[in-house]
């Protein structure tokens, strides 16, 4: 182990209520031979994250407190154990949250994202919210060393936002994004940058709503409006509606209208997550207008980090604009607040800024 300070401090989740969450610290400990030591640059906050800090009921069926907060981050590769090769002190890193076992039929499959026995970066105890983490190393993807940690923080959800687009196939079409929290400013941005035709986005968030249009979006529709469904079925209406939709909210009144604006034999991907069950009129979508209706959950993990790279180019100027507030750490009480808001892009920690 390197000269390094014994503590460090950390956000922990250590009550199981509303809230519960603490500025601690941490010891450093000696790494295992799989793991490597990351000084954190910048960490983002997550909608999971928010569902932890508001323990509704998904949180509190997912999560035993206590338990270390953050896993979107960028940082610095500081020490590595003794079985890791490809990564090497100095390399900028950013954490890929999904662990799969490399040995069930999913990941046979090339499905590793929803292998039989994943383990998850929130479940690891590792947190991101931090100065630093030991994280498994085969968690980690080596980043562009000119990449700023701003854009870096980033791709984690950003890979989310792109996967979505790329399997909405809606490039030569248009494309119906509810939601403009981070996940659907990202899918946004994502589809601007790879030639969809015409992007639509709803939210109820004025706020979001021009900043969806800053970034790509031609139409904007604001849900609670008196005519805002009757505005998603003039879309297209000799084609019965766009071609494609992403739900980001996990709400049931906007899953329900983009199931509604689809095109028979349209796609609907669902990318939110919602606090509990809810109801879909298959009958009249999903089995008599072939609607197509999917989950995307986190990024397929051979192929995403390279596509968004590879997208980068074309979203820097758009990810500037996403990234809405920065706080330092200690701030964290006022870093959530505007983070459930609903006034924010994304809200980014800012803790070693190399």
């Amino acid at each position: 182990m390197l000269s390094l300070p014994m503590g460090y401090p950390i956000l922990m989740k250590e009550r199981p209520m509303p809230g519960g969450v603490a500025l601690a610290r941490r010891q450093l400990r000696s790494l295992a031979a799989n793991e490597v030591l990351v000084r954190i640059s910048r960490a983002a906050i997550c909608g999971t994250d928010l569902h932890i800090i508001g323990w509704n009921a998904w949180a509190a069926k997912s999560y035993k407190p206590p338990f270390a907060l953050g896993h979107e981050f960028s940082g610095i590769v500081i020490d590595r154990g003794n079985e890791v090769h490809d990564i090497k002190p100095g390399d900028k890193v950013a954490a890929e949250t999904h662990l799969p076992c490399g040995h069930c039929s999913q990941c046979a499959a090339d499905r590793g994202h929803t292998c039989l026995n994943l383990r998850v970066f929130s479940r690891l105890d590792c947190g991101a919210f931090a100065e630093y983490a030991i994280v498994p190393s085969e968690l980690l993807r080596v980043l562009p060393a000119d990449l700023h940690h701003k854009y870096a923080c980033l791709m984690e959800p950003l890979g989310i936002g792109v996967r979505a687009v790329r399997e909405s196939q809606a490039r030569s079409g248009q494309l119906l994004v509810v939601g403009c929290g981070p996940i659907g400013l990202l899918a946004i941005a994502a589809a601007k940058a790879t030639g969809t035709t015409r992007i639509i986005a709803t939210d109820l968030s004025h706020d979001r709503l021009r900043l969806a249009q800053s970034i790509g979006a031609d139409t904007l529709i604001d849900p609670s409006e008196d005519d805002a469904n009757e505005q998603l079925m003039s879309l297209r209406p000799n084609a019965g509606g766009v071609d494609a939709a992403i739900d980001t909210s996990g709400n049931q009144a906007g899953i329900a209208s983009a199931l509604s604006a689809v095109r028979p034999g349209g796609t609907l991907l669902l990318a939110g997550l919602p606090n509990g069950d809810i109801g879909l009129d298959l009958s009249r979508h999903v089995i008599l207008r072939e609607i197509a209706v999917r989950g995307i959950y986190g990024r397929h993990l051979r192929t995403t980090w390279q596509d968004t790279i590879d997208l980068l180019p074309a979203l820097i100027p758009a990810l500037d604009r996403i990234v809405t507030h920065e706080f330092p750490l200690h701030e964290y009480e006022a870093a959530f607040d505007i983070a459930t808001s609903g006034q924010a892009g994304k809200v980014q920690f800012v803790i070693n800024d190399d």
